[in-house]
C-alpha cells in the first residue's frame, strides 16, 4: 500500500475558504446589468446606487434559479404594472416569477384536461354504436346511462378522430334507424 504523507492528508481535508458560487455567463450578466441599470432610470426618485449592485447578485440568483428570460419577462411585467411606483425589489420579481408559473402551469394543466376530454368524447362516440347495436338500446338510453356525454356528439363527429381515420360521420344511431325502417315498414303497410 502506498502511504499518504501527512501533507497530502491535510491539504484534503482543509475547509475552503470561500464557498464556490454559481455565475451567469458574462454575457448573460452584463445583459443584467445593462437591464437593472435601464430599470433604474425609470425610477429617478429613488437612490439606487448604494442598492444596486446588492440587487444585481439577488437578480443574478434568480436568473440562475429561473432562467434570464424568466427574469426578463417577471421584471417587463412589474415595470409596467398599475401602482409600481418603486424600483422592483427582488422579493417581489420572484413572487412574480412565481405567479406567472402558477399561471402557465394552470393553463398548461387546463390544456391537457380538454384534450383528455376531447379523446374521451371521440372514444365514447366510437364505441357507442357498437353498444347500441349489441343491446338494443337506443341513444336516448346511452345518454341516460352515461349522462356526462350529453351534448358532446357533434364534437366528437368532427375534430380530434376524424384525424384518426375513423368514420364516426357515417354513424347513424339506432333511433333513426329505427325509425327509417318503421316508416318504409309504413309504406309497406300501406301500399
Amino acid at each position: 500500500m502506498q502511504r499518504i504523507c501527512e501533507a497530502q492528508l491535510t491539504s484534503a481535508l482543509a475547509p475552503i475558504s470561500a464557498p464556490l458560487q454559481r455565475r451567469l455567463p458574462d454575457e448573460e450578466a452584463q445583459t443584467l446589468a445593462v437591464l437593472l441599470a435601464q430599470m433604474a432610470d425609470r425610477y429617478p426618485s429613488q437612490d439606487l446606487q448604494d442598492s444596486l449592485e446588492g440587487y444585481l447578485l439577488d437578480f443574478e440568483d434568480l436568473a440562475l434559479k429561473y432562467s434570464l428570460p424568466i427574469v426578463k419577462e417577471a421584471l417587463r411585467t412589474l415595470r409596467t404594472k398599475p401602482g409600481q411606483s418603486f424600483f422592483p425589489r427582488p422579493d417581489e420579481v420572484a413572487e412574480e416569477i412565481e405567479r406567472q408559473q402558477d399561471e402557465r402551469n394552470r393553463a398548461a394543466d387546463m390544456s391537457r384536461h380538454q384534450q383528455r376530454r376531447a379523446r374521451e368524447i371521440a372514444e365514447f362516440w366510437a364505441w357507442a354504436p357498437g353498444w347500441m347495436a349489441d343491446t338494443g338500446n337506443d341513444e336516448a338510453e346511452l345518454l341516460r346511462r352515461w349522462p356526462s356525454y350529453r351534448g358532446t356528439k357533434t364534437g366528437a363527429l368532427s375534430g380530434d378522430g376524424a384525424a384518426q381515420g375513423s368514420s364516426r360521420a357515417n354513424v347513424v344511431p339506432i333511433s333513426a334507424r329505427d325509425r327509417k325502417s318503421t316508416a318504409a315498414g309504413d309504406i309497406d303497410d300501406a301500399a
